[in-house]
């Protein structure tokens, strides 16, 4: 109703449009006398000045024309003056019909209207009486600029005859006195007489597109009047919602409501439902292009899906679900273009969506029938019937009384089809004691609960609290119609997605092809919570409360707590908090595109991605805080001042962070450290797992996480095992004894390493004699690997040499002295070499101690 009286408001200007347009006429022939008046004054001969009403057209220099063009100039002047030059009269024919058509539908809707307000009519019949004004009044809005235009060409055609006659006046008075033939002077009195029946014509089309004008104005305010009274009456049913606003339904008063010509007023108002529907898809015909375009897109899609479905043979879970919505590519294409009509055209009136409502339920239905239990076919059918009935009450609106009754009856049968089905054991069950549905003792709450709510609908109705009553069986009806349609379109995305992810181009993609099940699970989610999000307003917009809790959300928001010059309110604060979460969303998808999608296809320098992805993450990070602050309506001049002040402080307290931030940034830009490095600082040795903002993570070869400040990393010697590559050379000390070929044993050292599948090639492996020992021969045998295999590698090359050399007879000594002792009488006793693991034996006296 507020819409209806806030269109009231915007059209009081056109009915002051005539006004208007005369106190333009008369200044417009002010402005015309005093050029006229300033014109005559000069020794050139004039023409006289145009009548009042219109355009001032001399109020340039009137250059007569040269006596030799004359007769060019004449020719031409006929072509302009050609009927077919002028703006075509047919249109303003068909204006003046669509108006009388209008005058005549304005006389006798005023009749059906005075009489609907007069009999109590519902918050739905006056809704729709608006609808049905709102469309008249918007035809002859889009007439009435219709002849607008009509009326600025006729007018630019009055205003240039007007320059045409005034130039050949002129002219003539020019050519008397040149003193030129009387053919010429003929000539010129001609093209004069044509100039002033052709402004005449104009003149009269003028004032008749002028006159259509000012009916179109009038028409349009006869339409204000009955949406001003219309308003009225709503503004009289907002109430209390426990208020009684019908007369109960066995009262003689409400019988004496009915009227004779019930059956006449239906008729009309069906006429007039699809007169609003045709017009205004007439007024949007530009825009069910796209409509169509859309559907004919989907349902090529969903049949090339049904067709690869059909032809594959293992099909996952997803598929086969997805299989199921395909083999209806006509219902699926119907809901996926008929469910955004709303979005696809501006506000569309009521019974546009009535209609659209209508016409998606039959597909939503067969989709359903296919895909739920067979226990709940049913219930789908029963609302399907239930939706129809409650379209039928809304043509009864019209009469009132004729409308309670159909919304008694409606709300009866809904409570048998709900009795019926807490007490069904079919539609609770589907064989057996198998329970089909699953939370059985949730769905016969759910059932019980609406079957209550229809019962105090019922009730309510045949008291005559008919707004109670509405309010509760909408929001029956409508949740559960809303449930009916989402659940369609929820499986028909499904299926669409599961599709989209297996066909080129996204089955191309890296990411689709590493993380197809997450993908296909996070985009089914989403669509199942907006489905429950779009479920929840069409739920509590049933219930009417949607208008409410905005209301109130909006105060809320709106709350603003002040303390000296910071003023903050909730809805700033939630625009921070979203801000932020935002961005840390963002920055987490961008990095995972990143390393999962750009990197992999780009050959870059080892630890380039990494860096790069972790600068980009704090990038977007500090443009998010940035904004974010913005948001929640900081003074960014104030902030940096503020960030200025406490820089020198946070920079003493905080050096220490800030040098291992700086030092972070350093380590990733030049490239010195990357994650996956084996690093050695000083003691510590392992792998580097993460560069964070302060610390870096290090995993030692104990399995020990260490966390190592970033300024460690860049003021202390670090040695790094991969910076260039990932080769490490392992050496092998080996001691032979004295009595061995050296020759040999380096071919054997050699031949040994080569042999080793972990020994890289190149370098060869190295094998050298490096000194002589006090009890052995020294070689030493150095063999490049991999740095992941060192240790077991030389653990492994170890093993294998001295394998072979036991089988070559080459002896590896063990370290051994000779001990010789005197007694006391100066005789040597010698002892055996100790050998081990034997302790060395000491003697003395001759004897073994």
């Amino acid at each position: 109703m507020l819409t209806h009286g806030a269109t009231v408001v915007t059209s009081m200007p056109r009915r002051r449009c005539s006004a208007y347009v005369s106190t333009a006429h008369a200044l417009a022939a002010l402005v015309l006398l005093g050029s006229a008046l300033a014109v005559s004054a000069e020794p050139i001969a004039r023409p006289p000045a145009p009548a009042a009403g219109h355009t001032p057209a001399a109020a340039r220099t009137i250059t007569p024309i040269p006596i030799p063009e004359i007769a060019q100039r004449a020719e031409q002047v006929t072509t302009l003056l050609r009927p077919g030059q002028a703006p075509d009269s047919s249109e303003s024919d068909d204006a003046g019909l669509e108006l009388a058509d209008a005058a005549d539908r304005i006389r006798k809707r005023h009749v059906s209207t005075t009489e609907a307000l007069a009999s109590s009519p519902s918050a739905n019949a006056l809704a729709n009486l608006a609808d049905s004004w709102q469309a008249m009044r918007s035809r002859l809005v889009a007439l009435n600029d219709k002849l607008t235009r009509r009326a600025t060409l006729a007018q630019q055609r009055v205003d240039q005859i007007e320059t045409m006659r005034a130039t050949w006046a002129a002219t003539r008075a020019s050519a008397v006195d040149a003193a030129v033939p009387p053919s010429v002077l003929e000539q010129i009195d001609a093209t004069l007489a044509a100039i002033a029946a052709a402004r005449k014509n104009a003149e009269a089309g003028l004032a008749h597109v002028l006159a259509l004008q000012d009916r179109a104005v009038k028409e349009i305010a006869r339409c204000d009047e009955p949406l001003a009274s219309i308003a009225r009456a709503g503004s009289g049913l907002d109430g209390p919602v426990l208020a009684r606003d019908a007369l109960p339904i066995w009262s003689h008063e409400a019988g004496t409501l009915m009227s004779d010509d019930v059956g006449q007023r239906l008729r009309e108002a069906v006429r007039d439902m699809v007169e609003r529907i045709r017009d205004y898809m007439a007024g949007e015909i530009a825009r069910l292009p796209l409509q169509i375009v859309l559907f004919a897109l989907t349902f090529v899609v969903i049949r090339s899906a049904r067709r690869r479905a059909r032809l594959s043979a293992d099909k996952q879970p997803s598929e086969a679900a997805a299989a199921q919505v395909f083999e209806l590519p006509w219902s699926s294409a119907l809901i996926v273009t008929l469910i955004p009509t709303g979005w696809i055209y501006p506000q569309p009136p009521r019974v546009v969506i009535s209609a659209v409502s209508v016409l998606v339920l039959l597909p939503a239905v067969r989709i359903v029938r296919r895909l739920a239990s067979p226990a709940i076919v049913p219930a789908v059918y029963a609302l399907a019937a239930f939706f129809v009935v409650d379209r039928v009450r809304d043509v009864c609106s019209v009469i009132p009384v004729l409308e309670q009754w159909v919304f008694v009856i409606e709300m009866v049968c809904g409570i048998v089809f709900l009795a019926l089905a807490v007490r069904s054991e079919r539609l609770l069950k589907a064989r057996g004691d198998e329970v089909a549905l699953g939370w059985r003792r949730a769905i016969v709450a759910v059932l019980s609960a609406q079957a209550f709510l229809l019962v105090a609908a019922v009730f309510a109705g045949m008291c005559g609290y008919m707004r109670l009553a509405r309010l509760l069986g909408n929001a029956v009806l409508i949740s559960d119609y809303a449930a009916l349609v989402l659940y369609a379109g929820v499986r028909i995305s499904e299926g669409l997605v599961a599709y989209a992810l297996r066909a080129a181009p996204l089955r191309d993609l890296l990411i689709v092809q590493r993380h197809r099940p997450l993908v296909q699970r996070r985009l089914t989610v989403t669509v199942r919570w907006l489905s429950v999000g779009a479920w929840a307003y069409f739920a509590l917009d049933g219930l009417g409360v949607v208008g409410p809790i905005s209301s109130v959300g909006a105060r809320l928001l709106g709350a603003r707590y002040v303390r000296g010059s910071v003023s903050v309110s909730l809805a700033d604060a939630a625009v921070f908090a979203l801000t932020v979460w935002g961005v840390f969303v963002v920055s987490s998808f961008v990095r995972f595109v990143l390393d999962e999608e750009v990197y992999p296809r780009v050959r870059l320098p080892r630890g380039t991605a990494y860096a790069q992805a972790t600068i980009v993450r704090y990038v977007i990070l500090v443009i998010g805080f940035v904004l974010a602050v913005a948001a929640l309506g900081i003074d960014l001049n104030r902030l940096t001042i503020v960030a200025g002040a406490l820089g020198v402080g946070v920079g003493i307290g905080l050096q220490s962070v800030v040098a291992n931030f700086v030092s972070g940034l350093i380590v990733l830009l030049e490239r010195r450290l990357h994650v996956g490095d084996v690093v050695q600082l000083e003691a510590l040795e392992g792998r580097i797992r993460e560069i964070g903002i302060r610390a870096s993570t290090i995993r030692t070869w104990d399995g020990a996480e260490v966390i190592v400040p970033n300024a460690a990393l860049t003021s202390e010697r670090v040695t790094n095992w991969t910076l260039s590559d990932t080769l490490r050379r392992v050496t092998l000390d080996v001691g032979v004894a004295y009595s061995a070929d050296p020759p040999h044993v380096l071919d054997i050292l050699r031949s040994v390493a080569a042999a080793h599948p972990k020994a890289l090639p190149d370098p060869p492996p190295l094998a050298l004699c490096t000194g002589f020992g006090e009890s052995a021969l020294k070689f030493q045998l150095r063999v490049w690997t991999r740095v992941d295999d060192a240790e077991s590698f030389l653990s492994g090359l170890a093993i294998a040499v001295h394998g072979a050399l036991r089988a070559a007879k080459i002896e590896i000594p063990f370290p051994q002295r000779d001990v010789h002792i005197r007694n006391g009488e100066g005789v040597a006793v010698s002892c055996a070499p100790a050998r081990p693991p034997f302790r060395e034996v000491a003697c003395g006296g001759g004897q073994p101690a």
